[in-house]
C-alpha cells in the first residue's frame, strides 16, 4: 500500500535524541518558533482551497557531510536535525492541521512526529510516493566526487531535458513529478471531489523532491527546479484549489518559500539533494 497508518520511531536512537533535545530546550521552546506571517486562506472559485505547508526534513549526518541519501539511504536526524525538527513543530503549532503526512523514510517520519506530537487531533500518515528523488549510482556519494556529472545532469534538466535519469537507475524529474501529484490525489490535496472550506495540511518530504514538485505546481516548469532552494527544516506554504485537474498548473498560488526564520541560529546552509 501507498498510504501507511502512523508509527512512533524507525529505531530507538530516534526516539532518544528527539525527547533528549526537547528536555535540553525546557522553557527555551516558545521562543524558538519565529511565527508565520499569512494572508488569510480563502477558497476560489471552487468554494475549496487546502493551504498546504511543505517542509523539508530537519538535517542528517550525511547533509553536514555533502552526501546524496537519496532515497536508498535512510539515514536519521543528527543532533542538529532533531532540534531543528522542534523549531518546526513550535512555527507550526497554532496551525489547524487536518493532515500531518511524510515520507517512508526515517528523517522525514522523525521531523514529521516533531509536528504531529502538537496536533494530536490530526490524521497522521505515511506515503511511499513523497519519498526522495532516486540518485541511482550516486546515492551515498559525496557531491565532491562526481560534481561534474552532477551539473552536467542539471543543465540537461535546465535546458528541458527533463526526463533525463540519474545514472544506475536513478529516476528524472518528470518521473518525481508524476508520483508526487498522484501522491497529492492520494491525500485529498489536489486532483479531487472536494468540499468547499478551508483545509491545512502540513507534509514533510525531501529536497529535491520539493524543488521538483514546487517548480512543476507553480507554474514555473519542472526546468526551473534547480532555481528554487530549499533548506533543511524550511516551510513552503502554497495555497492548492484541490478541485483542479491533477495535471494543473495554475491551481497553486504562492505564500512562502524556503521560510527559515523558525530556525533562528539553527538554520544551516545545506541546500543540496537530501
Amino acid at each position: 500500500t501507498h498510504v501507511k497508518t502512523p508509527r512512533m520511531w524507525r529505531s530507538w536512537r530516534g526516539l532518544i535524541l528527539l525527547v533528549g533535545a526537547a528536555h535540553a530546550m525546557g522553557d527555551k521552546k516558545r521562543s524558538l518558533a519565529a511565527p508565520l506571517d499569512l494572508v488569510e486562506a480563502k477558497p476560489g472559485e471552487s468554494g475549496a482551497v487546502v493551504r498546504l505547508y511543505l517542509c523539508r526534513h530537519g538535517q542528517t549526518d550525511y547533509n553536514a557531510e555533502g552526501r546524496i541519501q537519496g532515497s536508498g539511504i535512510d539515514r536519521p536526524l543528527s543532533e542538529t536535525g532533531v532540534s531543528q525538527a522542534e523549531c518546526i513543530g513550535e512555527a507550526l503549532r497554532e496551525i489547524p492541521l487536518d493532515v500531518v503526512g511524510s515520507s517512508t523514510l526515517t528523517r522525514s517520519v522523525q521531523t514529521a512526529e516533531s509536528i504531529a506530537t502538537r496536533h494530536q487531533g490530526a490524521n497522521r500518515v505515511e506515503h511511499s510516493g513523497l519519498r526522495e528523488m532516486n540518485f541511482g549510482e550516486y546515492e551515498g556519494k559525496a557531491l565532491d566526487d562526481f560534481r561534474d556529472g552532477y551539473h552536467e545532469i542539471n543543465d540537461a534538466w535546465a535546458n528541458g531535458d527533463v526526463d533525463r535519469h540519474w545514472p544506475g537507475g536513478g529516476e528524472s524529474p518528470l518521473e518525481v513529478v508524476a508520483r508526487a501529484r498522484a501522491a497529492l490525489r492520494d491525500l485529498g490535496i489536489l486532483g479531487v471531489n472536494c468540499e468547499r472550506g478551508v483545509r491545512h495540511v502540513a507534509l514533510v518530504t525531501h529536497g529535491r523532491f520539493n524543488k521538483i514538485l514546487l517548480s512543476s505546481l507553480l507554474g514555473l516548469g519542472i526546468e526551473k527546479c534547480g532555481t528554487i532552494k530549499q533548506d533543511n527544516c524550511c516551510i513552503n506554504v502554497v495555497d492548492i484549489d484541490p478541485c483542479a485537474p491533477l495535471d494543473s498548473t495554475t491551481a497553486c498560488t504562492q505564500v512562502h518559500l524556503n521560510y527559515v526564520d523558525h530556525l533562528g541560529e539553527r538554520k544551516n546552509a545545506n541546500s543540496a539533494p537530501s
